[in-house]
């Protein structure tokens, strides 16, 4: 079983912060601001209330704790904001697939496929999250087509 010691501590902060990562690669995927609004609480409560495959739970359970412990304690850092024309989801799949990478070096194979799985469905329960293109919930597409694009390609990136 792969424990947080089995990570230095940038490893770790990559392995924290990839199921916000898979999130923000939807939220980015197709933006609006009430939309964006909903995904987001999506976000946290897929992450809150983890349900990773068998394989990863120990894992996940560890980072999720770990990643509430640093909230905590976290002062609040700025980020450059993105320059115009620059796509802000290219650094959040360069962050993947960097995660991708240490969890298959680092983890058993199971484990590996299993976290991948569980950012596949934290990214899943995100793009469920609002109707896109409704008025007033009215109408619409559960999964707009951007966001479907969006999941072909984490699925891409994770190959689970």
């Amino acid at each position: 079983m792969t424990t947080k010691n089995d990570f230095a501590a940038e490893e770790w902060q990559l392995l924290t912060v990839a199921p916000v990562n898979a999130g923000s690669y939807i939220i980015t995927a197709d933006l609006s601001v009430m939309g964006a609004i909903r995904e987001m609480k999506a976000l946290g409560k897929a992450i809150k209330d983890p349900t990773p495959p068998a394989a990863a739970k120990e894992l996940v359970a560890a980072l999720i704790a770990d990643a509430e412990a640093q909230a905590k304690n976290k002062e609040e850092k700025e980020t450059a904001p993105a320059q115009e024309g620059e796509d802000v989801r290219e650094p959040i799949r360069q962050a993947l697939q960097q995660t991708v990478v240490l969890l298959d070096a680092k983890c058993t194979p199971e484990e590996a496929a299993g976290f991948k799985q569980w950012l596949l469905d934290v990214a899943q329960a995100v793009a469920e999250a609002d109707k896109e293109g409704s008025h007033f919930g009215i109408g619409g597409q559960r999964v707009s087509d951007k966001e479907q694009t969006a999941l072909a390609e984490l699925t891409t990136l994770l190959n689970p």
